[in-house]
């Protein structure tokens, strides 16, 4: 339970005006102990039942006076000294922060799950370096002024509400930071199955989000190709050779008369089997190609932000992120929307919003 740890570190560190404040949720023991111990010195907000993130998110903005509003998840570590001084440095030249989030590397999911944050701390590096705005933050630690706060109406009841309240910023143009100097460690749960219902209920939220600002989106690409692109690659850095794959007019045609000549061939056409080892085999040295420049090429800027950003990188879990992980992600992410669409309401996901 990281919770704990956290609020005794927050409680210690020098800073000298806080507020503390957590809302909980369907209470467990475990919790009810923390509150009891801690009741004195952190202001709890307790509910029997579940109220749901942006309830929560919002109730905090609502019973605290700070002019900035640091928003932690209870799944975080923290390590840095003096870290609410940094927030508050940081937050003299912005609007709104977020924070960079490195995970604990203690499961298999959980080193892959890395390369997955390393992408998203790069593409906010790159809205803050060359846009000074951006269109979507992870929500489990960031940090907002309560002036700005105000001006965008707080969080809007949706699944991915850190999406939303990031689009928001960005539609009033607030000033965004990317806190490259500090940094907070994410706990990840080791099931695979817990990390698809996170992905799914992601994807729909996603879907949601993009049907929502897709007129917004269109605008800040037309307006910020370059940026924007980058940015939507190197989160989905599968999804070049995709694109290339369907795109290859020659591969899409071997393809197709690969097929045929299968279907030729269970007909006992003795001429067939040859050519068609042939086709399939210039189609797969074409994708084997493709497949290897792309890899390589992300390989490298994986690696060389890595070190920039201190991140761990590993060949070996980049080759599975990359073919594995990241592909089954996007695909996740297709299904929803189109999920979206088609079932405009009646999502199931057994998540309170």
């Amino acid at each position: 339970m990281q919770l704990e740890p956290m609020l005794r570190f927050l409680l210690e560190d020098p800073y000298p005006e806080k507020e503390i404040v957590v809302c909980i949720d369907e209470p467990t023991q475990a919790s009810e102990r923390l509150v009891a111990s801690l009741e004195e010195k952190v202001r709890f907000f307790v509910s029997r039942e579940r109220k749901g993130k942006v309830a929560a998110l919002n109730t905090a903005v609502k019973e605290t006076n700070s002019d900035i509003l640091l928003f932690l998840d209870s799944d975080l570590e923290l390590h840095q000294q003096e870290f609410l001084s940094l927030v508050a440095d940081e937050m003299s030249r912005f609007d709104i922060i977020e924070i960079k989030k490195k995970i604990i590397r203690d499961s298999f999911i959980a080193r892959i799950v890395n390369y997955d944050y390393l992408s998203a701390n790069f593409a906010n590096l790159l809205f803050s370096r060359y846009l000074g705005q951006c269109l979507g933050i992870n929500g489990a630690a960031f940090a907002i002024r309560r002036e700005a706060m105000g001006k965008i109406g707080g969080f809007d009841r949706e699944i991915c509400e850190d999406l939303g309240i990031a689009m928001k910023a960005y539609l009033k143009r607030l000033r965004f930071g990317y806190a490259e100097g500090i940094e907070v460690h994410n706990k990840v749960d080791s099931s695979w199955k817990v990390w698809f219902n996170q992905r799914k209920r992601w994807g729909i939220g996603l879907g949601l989000w993009l049907r929502r600002y897709y007129k917004q989106l269109i605008g800040s690409i037309i307006k910020h190709p370059i940026v924007v692109l980058s940015a939507l690659l190197i989160i989905f850095p599968i999804l070049p050779l995709i694109m290339t794959i369907f795109a290859v007019p020659d591969h899409f045609y071997v393809s197709v008369v690969s097929f045929i000549l299968l279907f030729l061939a269970s007909k006992q056409l003795l001429v067939v089997p040859p050519m068609t080892a042939f086709l399939i085999g210039v189609a797969f040295t074409q994708f084997l190609t493709m497949s290897l420049i792309f890899f390589a090429g992300f390989a490298i800027i994986f690696y060389y932000f890595s070190k920039r950003l201190g991140y761990a990188f590993n060949l070996l879990e980049f080759v599975f992120f990359f073919y594995v992980y990241n592909p089954l992600w996007l695909l996740i992410s297709i299904a929803s929307f189109f999920r979206v669409l088609i079932w405009r309401n009646g999502f199931n996901l057994y998540w309170k919003v």
